[in-house]
């Protein structure tokens, strides 16, 4: 009796602990069955490409910087890859695959098939979607179920696709894809043989030839020998084909320009995300016709002496062309010099828009002013006076007494402030030589301020980046300041009406200009700086020549006889021979023919037998046969000459 009572104690003990057994079986499966893997991580791919191209104006690829890129894989990718693949992943990496009598068993009871286990490449993708379980004390048993069922989802080659969308292949590559358009120039879809094993041994190795080429020439003969052996002959003869591949992530052709641009872009603060595409205003075809022109002209300026050309296109407000015989980035966006009397036009614009007429009597003479205490008088050029004139003979022949007297009529605050709204990079103070153009500017800057006058008075953005995009043509914000209308279009084609006449019987006559070119000529103390600027639509062109060291250029080293016909040289070589400059007339304006001599609108009481054609706001007339002046003129020492 007591050996049956011991006997069922034991029995009851075996069948609870194979109660517990059965329970703790059953749960490990419920909890199995629960684990919820992100089936989609093996699809995430947070990588987007970077890179920056730059195209000219004539859309020509200065540069491209590859940050960052990561590529779509192809949908009709050769069936070669994925053969390779799987021997890879087979042979190649080591993971966490059921190697032993246990874990197939374990596979056997929860009913995982264990096909395509053994391929560590669905196990690192399984890794992706199981990775919150990587602590679990069963996550060698979810790893293998989550790969299974990746397996049913998407097939082998699925799970291959998605292992090459995102591994990494150097240089800042991401993808099968990536690499081969950017290694071999080319999509994977379109790869050879030769290309194929290349491809794939930088996938499996993690490496380029040049780091390991033991190594590398290892690994593809390997691989070409399986493919020997699946009946692909065709790689027993690939493997003895060398691969020419790029490693340079930088295209960089102009190099000079280029670096100018990506300055501007940070200085405005333009922070490259995603695929860029720039604009830049610069045209190589027009960059190409400056330094032709340059150097055409470099045998009639002193030895040693160089020449600068800078190009601004008026309609967008774009640096066009800039070139120089040498350093051309410090000569035309650094060098600062005085400008002489490429300012006059500032003064003139000032006081068309303040209500002078292009046709007033103004009185060139000998003028003295206080200057702070001291007494200032400026001298005309050859110490040469013209007398009682037209104001526009003022600018036409650069006549400095008539201009300062103009300057100070329409009030020097005015005319410093009209100078800097125009976009001089300079606090321009209105002091008496003001109009004589004592400070220092770069050329690109005067091209700049020339462009708002040849723009009717719209001062638009002004660089060297046109605009910015995405691949599908998308705008990215990038900072520049909105269009604004500094001075009236009717004053501003007042003024460039006048400098019509500097090329035809002006400072710049007999220099080549084309005829109808807007254009002003400045000379600095001692023929230190030759200035020419010009305006011929669609550009404003400035051309400076001098030394570095500020010498004298030499008596008669003018801006008419050395700076003009440099940009004739240029525009022989951007115009026809036959062709005339014309400006648009804007509204507003009225062409009225007045005596040449004194301004005088011919009427029924006065008639005038020589005259030209003046521009006038149709608001503000000249009454006939009424001789109108800036100032009461004192009819004493007024005549020419004196």
């Amino acid at each position: 009796m007591k050996f049956l009572k011991v006997f069922l104690v034991l029995l009851l003990i075996a069948a609870a602990g194979a109660g517990g057994w059965w329970w703790y079986q059953k749960n490990q499966r419920v909890r199995l069955e629960l684990y919820s893997p992100d089936m989609g991580a093996i699809f995430f791919n947070d990588r987007k490409t970077k890179t920056v191209s730059i195209y000219s104006k004539d859309n020509i690829l200065m540069y491209k910087n590859v940050y960052e890129r990561s590529d779509d894989i192809p949908e009709n990718l050769p069936q070669d890859f994925y053969t390779l693949m799987e021997f890879a992943g087979k042979n190649y990496f080591t993971c966490e695959k059921p190697d032993n009598e246990d874990d197939f068993k374990l596979l056997k009871k929860y009913g995982i098939s264990p096909v395509g286990l053994d391929d560590c490449i669905v196990l690192y993708e399984a890794e992706k979607a199981a990775y919150m379980y990587r602590d679990d004390e069963h996550y060698k048993l979810v790893l293998w179920k989550t790969a299974a069922d990746l397996l049913k989802m998407h097939g082998r080659n699925g799970i291959y696709d998605a292992y090459m969308q995102t591994a990494y292949m150097q240089s800042d590559l991401w993808g099968l894809e990536s690499a081969s358009l950017f290694y071999l120039d080319r999509s994977a879809e379109f790869a050879d043989e030769s290309q194929i094993l290349w491809l794939m041994s930088v996938l499996t190795l993690n490496t380029l030839p040049y780091d390991d080429m033991e190594s590398f020439l290892r690994r593809t003969g390997e691989f070409a020998e399986y493919m020997t052996e699946q009946g692909r002959t065709a790689f027993r003869d690939a493997i003895r084909i060398p691969v020419e591949y790029n490693i340079n992530k930088l295209t960089d052709n102009y190099p000079q320009y280029t670096s100018l641009i990506l300055e501007e872009m940070e200085r405005r603060g333009f922070q490259p995300s995603g695929e860029v595409v720039v604009t830049s205003g610069l045209n190589l075809d027009t960059i190409e016709r400056a330094k032709e022109a340059i150097a055409e002209r470099m045998p009639f300026v002193p030895e040693g002496a160089n020449i600068v050309l800078a190009v601004v296109n008026i309609e967008d407000g774009s640096v066009e062309a800039l070139a120089a015989n040498n350093r051309f980035r410090f000569r035309t966006m650094q060098m600062k010099r005085q400008i002489g009397s490429t300012f006059k036009p500032m003064v003139y614009l000032t006081a068309f828009n303040n209500g002078f007429r292009p046709n007033q009597l103004i009185v060139d003479k000998p003028y003295e002013y206080k200057n702070h205490g001291k007494p200032y008088h400026p001298a005309n050029f050859e110490d040469y006076y013209m007398g009682v004139i037209p104001l526009r003979k003022g600018l036409v022949f650069s006549l400095n007494n008539a201009t300062i007297r103009l300057a100070m009529l329409a009030g020097l605050p005015k005319v410093a402030e009209t100078a800097e709204m125009l976009g001089m990079n300079y606090d321009v103070k209105p002091y008496l030589a003001m109009p004589l153009g004592i400070f220092p500017l770069t050329v690109q800057n005067v091209a700049q301020v020339y462009s708002v006058i040849g723009g009717y008075g719209l001062r638009r953005d002004s660089g060297l980046v046109l605009s910015i995009r995405n691949t599908k043509g998308e705008p990215l914000y990038y900072v520049k300041r909105s269009p604004e209308q500094i001075v009236s279009p009717v004053s501003a084609y007042q003024v460039l009406h006048i400098m019509q006449d500097v090329p035809r019987i002006g400072t710049a006559r007999g220099t080549g200009l084309i005829p109808g070119t807007a254009a002003k000529t400045g000379t600095t103390d001692d023929y230190k700086d030759a200035w020419t600027a010009a305006i011929a639509p669609p550009y404003a062109i400035v051309a400076w020549v001098g030394f570095d060291d500020h010498r004298s250029m030499g008596e008669k080293a003018t801006g008419g006889g050395l700076a003009a016909p440099v940009i004739a040289a240029f525009q022989k070589r951007m115009w026809n021979e036959w062709q005339k400059i014309d400006f648009n007339i804007p509204p507003g304006v009225v062409l009225k023919d007045v005596d040449y001599y004194s301004g005088v609108l011919p009427g029924d009481a006065c008639t005038s037998q020589r005259t030209y054609a003046e521009a006038f706001a149709e608001d503000n007339l000249p009454e006939p046969c009424v001789r109108s002046a800036v100032e009461p003129i004192n009819t004493e020492n007024t005549n020419k000459g004196q």
